[in-house]
């Protein structure tokens, strides 16, 4: 039986990756890499953030085509804030992802409609399942489960903080050290995947999801023996080179079949300044500026809480993007002005009829006029890929280098457009290809080129 499984690594810096490979550490994909397409430059669409690059990945298309506008986006017919980040106080989040992500926001086919179509069987053990015959979880071993926990935990929402404050505790981070998550995370995915091929189903995407948690803890650059201690999973590079240990036992394991995998990454991962003052929360600094403006939770909780008029919906991604939402017009001017004040702030974007303007703090431009430069890969066109969104903020900003909009003590972050956090790789594998080799390309191109290759083998 021929197997196309397709296998998404979190949050994997370019650089880094290429150093990991040229020193011998990733020995399974440094294999596969030789009878393959390989993209050295993947860059991934706007924002660079998870749940954007796999519905990216899943559809091959951007966010104005598949609707998947970031991490998280605020829905104005509902009124609704929508997020997808798993966190015990925002259960509604869950419920998001496990359930509304597919069955409400992702707009239009992903290639496992389209896979059906080519004659195979399909399955999901990735955030992203609209179409899957078979849904595996990418968290526990077996099929994935409903969701009636967290519907038990919607009492929790009123401990939610409405500002971007995410800090880790003392023992939260030695828990971390002391017990490898990343690693049984890893495991669980690579054997849900293994079960639903030997199951007959042989078109997969596949999440290994703890390579982006070491980045962000840890930081993108961060190596065993450097920044991390032997024997402790405590860098990148222990979550990096495990990734690659499960992809080997994947071609293990099915050895008997004719395999296909493509190895991608979502987006990669910039390393954040150590500074406090590198870590912002817009909402609360809006909140000094006479802004009622708020994040997490929905307009009519804000005003109940504090007793003012909800005015500002601020939906961070990565976190180092974001939508700003107006619910009130009239101070559009102050939002506008406060944004481009803001030390944290690179970029504003925003839209008016069909013309997009970029402010970068020195002058307002129209996006096709403007120069981003090479640090800004093929930024235009990821973009306009958002900004054509209905479901865009009112203004998108992108953070300076080394800044994130969250308070909190990671060392790594994503969801700008800056090449760091844009760019990752791609290995598109078949044991007949020949190794080839392209210098860019985006996340969408990557089941395309696959689909088709596999065509004409």
């Amino acid at each position: 039986m021929k197997v196309m499984l397709t296998v998404i690594i979190d949050g994997v810096n370019r650089e880094v990756y290429e150093k990991l490979l040229k020193s011998g550490k990733l020995p399974a994909i440094e294999e596969l890499t030789k009878s393959a397409v390989n993209i050295r430059n993947c860059y991934s669409s706007f924002p660079s953030a998870t749940v954007t690059g796999h519905t990216s990945i899943a559809t091959s298309s951007l966010p104005s085509t598949h609707g998947i506008v970031g991490q998280a986006w605020f829905d104005r017919e509902r009124r609704e804030y929508i997020g997808y980040d798993f966190e015990i106080t925002m259960p509604d989040n869950w419920i998001d992802a496990k359930a509304n992500l597919n069955d409400r926001h992702i707009l239009g086919e992903t290639w496992f409609h389209r896979a059906k179509r080519m004659g195979f069987r399909t399955f999901s053990a990735d955030l992203v399942r609209k179409g899957a015959d078979l849904k595996m979880s990418f968290i526990l071993p077996g099929e994935d489960r409903d969701i009636a926990i967290p519907k038990k935990l919607f009492f929790l929402r009123r401990f939610a903080k409405h500002t971007s404050v995410k800090r880790a505790s003392v023992a939260k981070k030695l828990l971390l050290k002391a017990f490898p998550f990343h690693v049984l995370q890893h495991e669980v995915v690579t054997r849900n995947a293994i079960k639903a091929v030997k199951a007959g189903y042989n078109f997969g995407i596949v999440w290994f999801m703890e390579t982006d948690a070491s980045s962000h803890i840890y930081g993108p650059e961060s190596m065993e023996g450097i920044e991390g201690k032997p024997y402790m999973y405590d860098s990148f590079e222990d979550a990096m080179r495990d990734a690659d240990e499960e992809i080997a036992k994947l071609k293990r394991a099915l050895r008997d079949y004719e395999l296909y995998i493509n190895i991608t990454t979502d987006h990669g991962q910039s390393r954040l300044c150590e500074s406090e003052d590198c870590h912002v929360s817009l909402s609360a600094e809006m909140e000094e500026q006479g802004i009622n403006a708020f994040t997490r939770i929905d307009p009519h909780e804000y005003e109940t809480r504090v007793g003012r008029k909800a005015q500002v919906v601020v939906a961070p991604s990565g976190p180092r993007m974001a939508h700003i939402y107006l619910l009130d017009r009239g101070i559009s001017v102050d939002v506008q002005d406060f944004l481009r004040d803001c030390r944290a702030v690179e970029f504003v974007f925003w839209r008016e009829g069909r013309e997009i303007f970029v402010d970068d703090g020195r002058e307002v431009s129209r996006l096709e006029e403007y120069e981003f430069g090479k640090d800004y890969p093929r930024a235009a066109e990821r973009v306009r890929g958002l900004l054509e969104s209905e479901r865009s903020g009112d203004f998108v900003v992108t953070a300076r280098k080394g800044y994130e909009f969250q308070v909190s003590s990671y060392k790594g972050a994503h969801g700008g457009l800056n090449a760091e956090d844009s760019t990752g790789f791609a290995v598109i594998h078949g044991s007949r290809y020949r190794e080839e080799w392209m210098e860019e390309g985006l996340i969408t191109d990557v089941l395309r080129i696959a689909l088709s290759r596999f065509e004409n083998s």
